[in-house]
């Protein structure tokens, strides 16, 4: 079977098999033809399953489309039929949509991704907390600069420097405080070394 000129490849998996890891290259989505998908990170020594994927539904599609590596594992959850479509014939695909569609489709895999990341990042210190902020504040601030008719006047972006403005005080105010919890996050939204 082909797609878009690409060969697809049908793969089976017993009960608890690895279809892949977590930080593994992107090299196909799938397809769950039979049986299901769990989808799995590990979080501060817990793991979490974000996911179950059914018979028809697609897995994997993130890291093929935006060239990153998988952000979690996919571990079978019983005997399961999968197709792997390559990322030559996704990428096929998407080259033949309008411009629109494919940065649509970037747009929202990206804001996935995210999603994944934030809901795994829970705040734990006061330094987590201003770092969250921060990180949603310049999230909100590159979406301003993206889409001007969101904000015609100017405003909500002279508001945003404001917000970021007292944020930064109040980093200052608070950085002699010594917590005794462990920081998770950085300004950037991900997770920080452990210290």
């Amino acid at each position: 079977m082909f797609v878009d000129g690409a060969q697809v490849k049908k793969s089976f998996f017993k009960k608890d098999d690895i279809i892949f890891k977590e930080g593994d290259p992107g090299t196909a989505a799938y397809i769950v033809e039979t049986g299901s998908v769990g989808i799995f990170k590990t979080v501060e020594g817990e793991e979490i399953q974000l996911a179950t994927i059914k018979e028809g539904e697609l897995f994997g599609e993130m890291a093929i489309i935006d060239g990153s590596k998988r952000m979690a594992r996919a571990v079978a959850l019983a005997e399961t039929v999968i197709v792997a479509i390559p990322r030559a014939g996704f990428d096929s695909l998407l080259a033949k949509q309008p411009p629109f569609v494919k940065t649509l489709i970037h747009i929202l895999a990206d804001n996935l991704r995210n999603v994944h990341e934030r809901y795994m990042k829970r705040p734990r210190s006061y330094e987590d907390f201003l770092n969250a902020i921060a990180f949603n504040l310049g999230s909100f601030h590159e979406f301003l600069k993206c889409h001007p008719d969101a904000d015609q006047t100017g405003e909500a972006l002279r508001r945003v420097h404001e917000v970021e403005d007292q944020v930064a005080r109040l980093s200052e105010l608070v950085a002699g405080y010594k917590d005794r919890r462990t920081s998770v996050m950085d300004a950037s939204g991900s997770a920080a070394p452990i210290k």
